[in-house]
């Protein structure tokens, strides 16, 4: 032997340990497909949480509507209404509903266009809840709730 030659096994392959570039640039390549099927999978549940938020509030806010009109035999006229309590001590009503805490809400008059308000949930996600009140308190209010 002149010095310059490798050592190699018995099979007569090098005794090289490591990975070679090929193998590395395969699991990088892996890594990121992984990742991006994570994102949109993330991306798609946070747009269903929206919902489901919306859908939530929606429900409250009907429901909170009849209790409204259980307590004091007219419906609300806005949200304010709805959403605290009134009276003192032992003569005290608890608000109809109570809706997530950080809801922009919105009351309309019956002749009125609905303004664009809601709560952002995430980057470019938003939601919002209106009311449209009746011409008077005999009338139920509608609302709508737009993911």
């Amino acid at each position: 032997m002149n010095g310059c030659s490798r050592t190699t096994s018995q099979a007569g392959r090098r005794d090289d340990s490591g990975f070679t570039l090929v193998e590395i640039l395969i699991a990088i390549v892996l890594v990121g497909v992984l990742s991006a099927v994570v994102v949109v999978g993330i991306s798609s549940l946070t747009n269903k949480g929206a919902k489901s938020a919306c859908g939530a509030s929606l429900d409250a806010a009907k429901a909170g509507t009849t209790v409204y009109f259980a307590n004091y035999s007219r419906y609300p006229q806005n949200f304010t209404e709805l959403t605290t309590a009134t009276g003192t001590g032992a003569a005290t009503i608890p608000p109809a509903v109570t809706l997530p805490s950080g809801v922009i809400i919105n009351t309309v008059a019956a002749t009125a266009p609905a303004a664009p308000i809601g709560r952002q949930l995430q980057a470019g996600t938003t939601w919002q809840l209106t009311m449209t009140v009746g011409a008077s308190t005999a009338i139920v209010p509608t609302f709508v709730c737009t993911p």
